[in-house]
């Protein structure tokens, strides 16, 4: 608890806006909003700087990187997705017998047993790629867990865009791990923040499975 006093007493301007900007990424995201990837981009390019010169989490760094270019993607992707759901509304008034009224009410879906595997493997193959190239490349800390979640963080972070509803799951576990690395890494303002990010991701998907059953039932 001393431990977090003095950090949070340290922390800088950088510090505070990427913590800030990182939960309000996450709640928007969780709240289905599109204002979310606006605060990823700016909690991304700060946090990458953090992670590469202060903490030396070589893959953490590289996976704000890429976040940063997945904001963009979520933008494009969360306003056409939701812009075909309006014109889709539009033609279920007019058009009650057409092919299209098929198609799901929602853009948030359920994983395929296919998507579990495709995320696992990716994760433990791209983690394992991640930690020969960085621990033989760079000095980083938490070598090991620090790929992994840095892989399994990618493979999620598409199927949140994509908007299937476990990707909640995954940040769930991923963030728990975090949590850990922080720790032992001396980050304990981001540590709290991954335990925040835990009750965010849990709110998440209680929230996207509701939204999801009250498009399909209406």
């Amino acid at each position: 608890m001393t431990e977090l006093y003095d950090q949070i007493l340290a922390s800088g301007p950088l510090d505070w806006l990427a913590l800030i900007a990182s939960l309000a990424y996450v709640w928007l995201a969780a709240r289905d909003n599109n204002w979310c990837w606006l605060f990823a981009a700016i909690s991304t390019s700060v946090w990458a700087w953090q992670s590469f010169v202060v903490y030396q989490l070589i893959s953490d760094g590289f996976l704000q990187l890429f976040y940063l270019v997945m904001a963009g993607v979520g933008i494009w992707r969360w306003r056409r997705s939701k812009v075909g759901l309006k014109e889709q509304g539009t033609l279920r008034k007019d058009l009650l017998d057409d092919e299209v009224i098929k198609k799901p009410l929602t853009a948030i879906v359920r994983m395929t047993a296919a998507e579990h595997v495709y995320t696992i493997l990716f994760g433990l193959i791209g983690g394992g790629a991640m930690y020969l190239f960085v621990s033989g490349v760079f000095t980083s800390a938490a070598t090991l867990p620090d790929a992994l979640t840095t892989a399994f963080s990618i493979a999620t972070t598409f199927l949140l865009v994509w908007r299937r509803v476990e990707n909640w799951l995954y940040w769930l576990v991923i963030d728990a791990v975090y949590v850990w690395i922080y720790l032992n890494t001396g980050a304990v303002l981001f540590a709290l923040m991954m335990v925040i990010n835990i009750g965010m991701a849990l709110y998440g998907y209680i929230h996207w499975r509701q939204e999801m059953r009250s498009a399909n039932t209406a």
